[in-house]
């Protein structure tokens, strides 16, 4: 396995987009938030899903070069890593980009760059054990925050709940595997906002979580797949513009969501993916 690690400080420049497709419809559950009817001019965005090793590098440099940063980074299939992501042409603080990591090959970088006055803000693995892979974004931003891998649902809900105590929300967070051993990968932020998560909650849970706290007015911030078809989410009051959550999709079933939605002015700010289902969180451009 080999670790490709690619950092760039952006600047603004102009482009297009793209999204590779592959893979049949297999009838993706879906859970949407309401249609503003607004059309908005759509960003300068790229996006990619199901791309090889060797290809993720190819769209890095090609997208670094165009003066594009990622905001969002997925890995599937441990065995044959699959990635996924979203890349907007903005400018920012410098950042790192890195895929193909171990378990203690993420501590590692995460050692590395904390001491550069990084943080992870998107971090996604896949599989389980030793044989499991991370990818990750780094950041160099303020502020305080702390971050926890390779730990159980019990963990991993004790470590959220200690977190809201203190000031932090969940900022990342993902899951890898088994289906009967779920591991967290997850960073907290310091922050005053109010939120809740759920965790391991089957589709049919989720969608009942999503339509009774979109009643109130909350909305996903974050939701991560899991291995068995389980669901993650973070939940914060819903003051923004419309949005739009789909879980459940193939490969070609988020390609089509993608089309769908970019022609009314959204982008994907959040993508995960683990055993070729997909989910994704959409927001306006």
């Amino acid at each position: 396995m080999r670790t490709r690690i690619f950092t760039f400080v952006t600047t603004s420049v102009a482009a297009t987009a793209l999204v590779a497709a592959a893979g049949p419809v297999t009838g993706a559950q879906a859970a949407t938030a309401a249609e503003s009817g607004v059309r908005a001019a759509w960003p300068a965005v790229s996006a990619y899903h199901g791309v090889t090793s060797e290809q993720q590098t190819e769209r890095f440099t090609a997208l670094r070069d165009q003066g594009y940063r990622p905001i969002t980074f997925a890995v599937d299939n441990a065995s044959s890593p699959r990635y996924g992501a979203v890349w907007v042409k903005d400018s920012g603080p410098a950042w790192a980009m890195i895929q193909g990591m171990s378990s203690s090959g993420y501590q590692k970088r995460f050692d590395e760059y904390l001491a550069k006055g990084y943080r992870p803000t998107t971090v996604s693995a896949s599989g389980s054990g030793g044989d499991a892979v991370f990818a990750a974004i780094f950041e160099k931003v303020p502020g305080k925050f702390f971050a926890k891998h390779n730990i159980g649902t019990a963990q991993f809900t004790a470590a959220s709940a200690d977190a809201a105590r203190r000031g932090y929300i969940l900022t990342s967070v993902n899951v890898y595997g088994t289906a009967s051993d779920p591991r967290y990968v997850a960073v907290w932020s310091q922050s005053s906002q109010p939120w809740s998560v759920t965790a391991g909650k089957t589709s049919a849970e989720h969608q009942a979580e999503f339509d009774a706290r979109t009643k109130r007015g909350e909305k996903t911030a974050l939701v991560s797949v899991g291995p068995g078809g389980t669901y993650t989410a973070v939940w914060v009051k819903d003051s923004g513009p419309t949005w739009y959550e789909y879980t459940g999709m193939s490969a070609s079933g988020y390609q089509k969501r993608f089309d769908e939605l970019k022609a009314k002015g959204f982008f994907p700010a959040r993508l995960d993916v683990e055993e070729g289902s997909y989910t994704a969180i959409w927001a306006k451009g």
